[in-house]
């Protein structure tokens, strides 16, 4: 053993050129592992979990479902992998800001929808508005634009109608994040989806109570049951009146025997004879409150040929007044119209542009001005008597006799708006007094989603399109991706084993070189009393000494390289601005890989020349050496 350190220390420059090559062959493998698992893995993790790369888009197609709130967290709990849906919803705005007594304004902006753990937020370091918060992340166009800055509070004004009829609202929201944009005049925000609903809201006519803004001044669309059509013996409808009305899914059924109640209480019995009364409606239109009718009745009057008169008709509505029942008609008819001849009581009805919250009858009191009309839910209405009808009566008709029939005629509008409102169709509102569309929950119809990883991808778009939505996402570019991935793993097996076996041989070739150049000394070394054992010990524990010298010096230089390219480079070194910052990471695993494949390399490197170098004779070994 000796004997072997001396010869290595004999051949001291000879080992260390063995060691430098050696060490060359082991550093790319570490530098390949350590690139890997830290640059190559570093960009692996940040695709992985890229906003971009695990985004979802998609939207009701023909056969996807509408999307409410319910839905999407249905959506959220069913689907594979799901990290968070965000519905995509948008409204363009106004805001204003008050920067050093000045008023700074960006008239057109786009408030995008967002919620809690947004990653596109999350991208850009920025926490996303709390649920239902007044806070406001707005584009870095729109912060220079307004010179607010985070912190800073600014106006944000929606809008509603157009021209003359335009109705605005303000909210003051905090800014709590700047967000970049890819063009500075952008003029992009993000609210959370609570907010942005309230503003679609006002935008679509509705009351928002928790802002303290008012309903529009549009009421509710008029709808009716059915139609009621009036003919005359000897003008009835023709043939192709009832086909045209067949043709549009009218049922026509005739009532002139049994008018609908409390109609035939309100005729006339003089020439009632000559009157023929239909009963238009479809199939759906008396049970179903979304199938009512909203078709014009002169549209309909018009399209006939017969000289009929038609009247929208919904079911009275019986309240009571003084504990006495009453039923409340709608009844509005034609200013001019032969029709009104045909009643007991002409002036009972209404004209198509009287004042919908008015009533008459001809049982009410004299004195009777106004009348309260108690709805289904908690809210009353009040309406005026129509005093013109009144002071043309007799003034015996002032006190209501409980066996009389009681009916209160109202201008078919408002009974239809009545009907609304016990559908749920319609609300009262008091400030307004007005029946005004009952707010809906919002609809979305596209709706981004992200996936945990882009490797949850392909399974969510495959999900989706089983439940009938459009889906747009990259998965394409994913699975390409994912092959390279598996492709570098293949490489640096590849690589590293070509390394390995390139070492082997290296290893083999110098070892035997340089025992054919010893067969001298080694031919002494056996004369002087070596064992063959003692001759493959020294050649082994010089490769050994080799590989583990090797191994250290790659490592050190490994984690030199590691360090300078991992290093970013102060603003003032110019000179150096070249270089990029590339990270390498080198676990123990990897070291201990390296190790142990240097000392492999050289020890499976060095067996057949130390086997070689056992089996000389020494006697020819020293001769053949003398002569070499």
């Amino acid at each position: 053993m000796k004997l072997a350190w001396y010869d290595l220390f004999r051949l001291r420059s000879a080992t260390q050129h063995h060691i430098i090559i050696v060490a060359g062959i082991c550093l790319p493998i570490l530098m390949l592992l350590g690139l890997k698992r830290g640059h190559v893995e570093t960009l692996r993790q940040d695709l992985i979990t890229s906003p971009s790369g695990r985004q979802i888009t998609f939207w009701s197609a023909q056969t996807g479902e509408l999307m409410d709130r319910e839905a999407i967290e249905r959506l959220t709990g069913t689907l594979p992998a799901v990290d968070v849906i965000i519905p995509e919803s948008q409204r363009v705005v106004s805001l204003a800001a008050i920067v050093d007594n000045k008023v700074h304004r960006v008239e057109t902006a786009t408030l995008y929808a967002t919620r809690s753990n947004d990653p596109l937020l999350k991208q850009a370091d920025i926490v996303s508005p709390k649920p239902g918060a007044r806070e406001i992340i707005i584009g870095d166009g729109i912060a220079g634009q307004l010179h607010v800055r985070l912190g800073d509070a600014i106006t944000v004004t929606v809008s509603r109608g157009g021209g003359n009829h335009t109705e605005t609202a303000d909210v003051e929201c905090l800014i709590t994040g700047v967000i970049p944009t890819q063009e500075h005049s952008a003029s992009i925000g993000y609210v959370d989806i609570d907010l942005l609903d309230d503003f679609n809201a006002f935008g679509h006519g509705h009351r928002v109570t928790e802002l303290g803004w008012p309903s529009g001044k549009i009421s509710v669309p008029d709808s009716y049951a059915s139609y009621l059509i009036f003919c005359e013996v000897g003008n009835d409808l023709t043939e192709s009146d009832r086909e045209y009305l067949q043709d549009r899914g009218f049922q026509l059924k005739p009532c002139t025997a049994a008018p609908p109640a409390p109609l035939g209480d309100l005729l006339s019995e003089k020439n009632r004879e000559t009157l023929l009364i239909y009963e238009a409606s479809t199939e759906q239109s008396i049970q179903d409150p979304a199938s009512r009718l909203r078709i014009s009745p002169s549209e309909l009057s018009q399209a006939t040929e017969a000289d009929d008169v038609v009247l929208p008709w919904n079911l009275p509505l019986t309240i009571k007044i003084n504990e006495v029942p009453w039923q409340v008609t709608g009844l509005s008819m034609p200013r001019r119209t032969w029709l009104r001849e045909y009643f007991a009581e002409p002036d009972l009805s209404f004209d198509y542009d009287a004042d919908a919250f008015t009533a008459r009858s001809a049982l009410l009191k004299q004195k009777l001005t106004t009348l309260k009309l108690p709805l289904a839910g908690a809210d009353t209405i009040q309406l005026i008597i129509n005093r013109d009808f009144l002071d043309n009566k007799q003034p015996s008709n002032t006190v209501v006799q409980k066996n009389e029939n009681h009916v209160l005629t109202v201008p078919a509008n408002l009974l239809a708006w009545i009907q609304a409102y016990q559908d749920r169709i319609a609300e009262y509102d008091a400030d307004l007094n007005l029946f005004v569309p009952r707010q809906k929950p919002a609809i979305y119809d596209r709706a981004r989603l992200y996936a945990a990883t882009i490797d949850d991808v392909p399974n969510t778009v495959d999900a989706l399109a089983e439940k009938g939505f459009a889906v747009m996402s990259e998965t394409g570019r994913i699975t390409e991706i994912q092959q390279q991935d598996q492709s570098l793993q293949l490489l640096v097996w590849v690589v590293g084993l070509g390394v390995f076996l390139f070492g082997i041989l290296t290893v083999f070739s110098v070892l035997m070189d340089s025992t054919d150049r010893k067969r001298s000394a080694i031919g002494i070394m056996r004369v002087m009393g070596m064992s063959r054992a003692g001759v493959f010990t020294t050649i082994l524990l010089r490769a050994t000494v080799i590989g583990a010298a090797a191994a250290v010096l790659s490592l050190l230089c490994g984690w030199g390289l590691g360090l300078f390219l991992g290093w970013s480079s102060p603003p003032e070194y110019q000179w150096l601005h070249w270089k990029p910052v590339v990270s390498i990471h080198m676990n123990q695993f990897d070291v201990a890989l390296v190790f142990a494949g240097a000392m492999i390399c050289c020890g499976l490197g060095a067996i057949p020349p130390a086997w070689k170098a056992s089996r000389l004779d020494p006697f020819d070994a020293i001769v053949e050496g003398r002569f070499r």
